[in-house]
């Protein structure tokens, strides 16, 4: 009987102990759970925290760029305007006295501008964009994250494609949008280039240089050479597809217009050694290209006035020639009468003709313009702040001569709208101008060099580009200093003609025909003969000889932009805003 009542009651004492280590690890276990519970809710906190500071960001940013935009309305405003509202907004929110607060079902946040600071480019203090350094906070139940970001706000970045001795865009979103060829760049022929390029599609080589001479010529020649620019060991290649060589002689039309390059081309892209000339090739990069939005018809609104437009002066055109006007503070608008017997009306889209030396502070006219100069000294033409071309400009004074003696000596400065074509024919000329043109582009029988130290011709082209007939058959090249841009295709010839661009190329297609050494009419030693009329150095002899297409890059051409873009009457487009770096605390 005792020994049954010693079992019970160590039976309760067991079942007390094992209760009570049931309760502890219970309580154990529960309490981990909570911590957990806790410590995720403070990790969620924080996360949440610190996406209320980026929220804060840009909710200031957008804020900035909306005011920004507000001040600059449908019609724009000048540079000096423009410079003081981008300080004047800045200000605004500067300081954590002036931060912007917004409250939410989460949480909180408090932004405000840190520090403004001037923005470098290439050197030289760019006023119409500012660097800015935000702080932002984000507060969730107590808990606080920190975000400082440096972002650059303001108008009139340097184009990225002007970092470029040659540059082949791919800007289409969608296979109907893109014209033939897109983004391929095609070196036929002993093409020269000094500088880095950019290719967003395929880049195809061959050593035969092509021209239609009594119909299609492809001629023996070499590879194209690629060096780099003074200071670099290496040119390189930012390659978006892949290099293709060959050595069969397709249709140039079918050939330069496709994407699909089959079983008669060669795919090179892992020795690329092969393709070019004395096997020194550039080195690829491989980075996500920045794209240029260019916009070239919206330039239009920077430039266009009427003849009814406030503050403008109408001067009379006699027999539409308009010569040696002085006018640095005149917005001046051409007109002409036409007259039947005693009757005229005054009319304002003649075919005008410029001679002499003439200044503007601006210029338009409802019609055409050509810029011509009978005099042997060079006649200046200077748009201080920009002119306006309805129909087509049309520089030189047409000449098929291959003699720099038998053209036009022209000068022109000043930014300049083209609503049609431009043609520059039979000119010996020097630029310092940006052309925006709605059409196509002809560069014929000329010589085109910068207009003092730094000058260039800068165009970007809504139609195509074509260079072309430049100093045939002559030894010594044209010398054209420019930097051109097409929102189609580009084309360009060094076989017959021989052209020597300081500055860079950039199109949605690039063609670019040469070979190196002589070229004649007539048979000369080692030469081959393609016709009766066309001679051209032998593909042997060529090695060692100069190309007759040379293309330099010229980094002086992103300050000639820089210039001549701060000439522009007013501003009207904001870059989008960029950040430069972020860091959480």
């Amino acid at each position: 009987m005792k020994i049954l009542m010693n079992e019970k009651g160590y039976s309760l004492i067991l079942t007390m102990l094992i209760f009570l280590l049931f309760t502890v690890l219970s309580v154990s276990v529960l309490t981990v759970a909570l911590s957990g519970v806790k410590r995720n809710q403070t990790s969620e906190d924080y996360v949440q925290a610190r996406e209320l500071a980026n929220k804060g960001i840009e909710h200031i940013t957008n804020q900035i760029q909306s005011d920004l935009k507000n001040e600059l309305g449908e019609e724009g405003i000048t540079r000096s305007e423009f410079i003081t509202k981008l300080n004047t907004i800045l200000n605004r929110y500067k300081d954590v006295i002036n931060s912007v607060h917004n409250t939410g079902a989460t949480g909180e946040y408090r932004v405000y501008i840190r520090n403004i600071e001037n923005v470098i480019e290439n050197g030289e203090e760019n006023p119409l964009k500012k660097k800015i350094t935000f702080l932002s906070r984000g507060f969730v139940d107590g808990k606080e994250k920190t975000v400082i970001s440096e972002v650059e706000i303001g108008a009139q970045s340097v184009l990225e494609t002007l970092h470029y001795a040659l540059g082949a865009n791919k800007l289409c979103k969608t296979p109907n949008a893109c014209i033939p060829g897109e983004g391929n760049m095609f070196l036929h022929g002993g093409v020269s280039i000094t500088g880095d390029m950019k290719v967003d599609g395929n880049l195809i080589i061959t050593n035969r240089g092509y021209a239609y001479l009594s119909g299609e010529k492809w001629i023996a020649s070499v590879y194209p050479s690629i060096l780099p620019t003074q200071g670099k060991a290496n040119a390189n290649l930012l390659l978006g597809g892949n290099i293709f060589t060959f050595n069969h002689t397709p249709p140039y039309e079918q050939h330069i217009t496709t994407s699909n390059f089959g079983s008669s081309y060669t795919k090179l892209t892992d020795r690329i050694d092969d393709a070019f000339y004395n096997r020194q090739a550039p080195v690829i990069v491989k980075r996500q290209p920045i794209r240029d939005d260019i916009q070239i018809p919206a330039q239009k609104s920077v430039f266009y006035y009427k003849h009814n437009s406030p503050g403008v002066t109408i001067i009379k055109a006699n027999n539409r020639i308009i010569s040696n006007q002085n006018r640095p503070n005149d917005k001046v608008y051409a007109s002409h009468d036409e007259c039947f017997f005693i009757w005229c009306n005054e009319k304002y889209d003649g075919d005008y003709t410029f001679t002499g030396n003439n200044l503007f502070k601006s210029f338009a006219t409802a019609g055409s313009l050509t810029i011509r100069n009978s005099d042997n000294q060079f006649k200046q033409t200077t748009f201080k702040e920009g002119a306006y071309i309805e129909k087509n400009l049309t520089i030189g004074n047409g000449s098929n001569s291959y003699n720099p003696n038998n053209y036009d000596k022209i000068r022109v400065d000043g930014p300049i709208f083209v609503n049609g074509d431009l043609t520059i024919k039979g000119a010996d000329a020097e630029f310092n101008s940006i052309m925006y043109v709605m059409g196509d582009v002809t560069i014929e029988y000329s010589r085109i060099n910068g207009l003092g130290q730094n000058g260039s011709l800068i165009i970007f082209a809504n139609g195509n580009i074509n260079i072309r007939n430049n100093s045939v058959n002559q030894d010594e090249p044209s010398n054209i200093k420019g930097f051109f841009y097409s929102e189609q295709a580009l084309e360009m010839f060094g076989v017959g003609s021989n052209i020597r661009i300081e500055g860079g190329i950039s199109a949605r297609r690039i063609v670019l025909n040469a070979i190196r050494g002589r070229a004649s009419n007539r048979y000369f030693e080692g030469a081959q003969r393609i016709t009766n009329n066309d001679y051209f150095e032998g593909a042997q002899n060529q090695i060692g000889k100069l190309s007759r297409l040379q293309i330099i890059y010229d980094p002086e051409i992103i300050n000639t932009y820089a210039d001549i873009k701060s000439r522009e009457p007013v501003i009207k487009n904001l870059d989008p805003p960029k950040i430069i770096n972020r860091d959480i605390e």
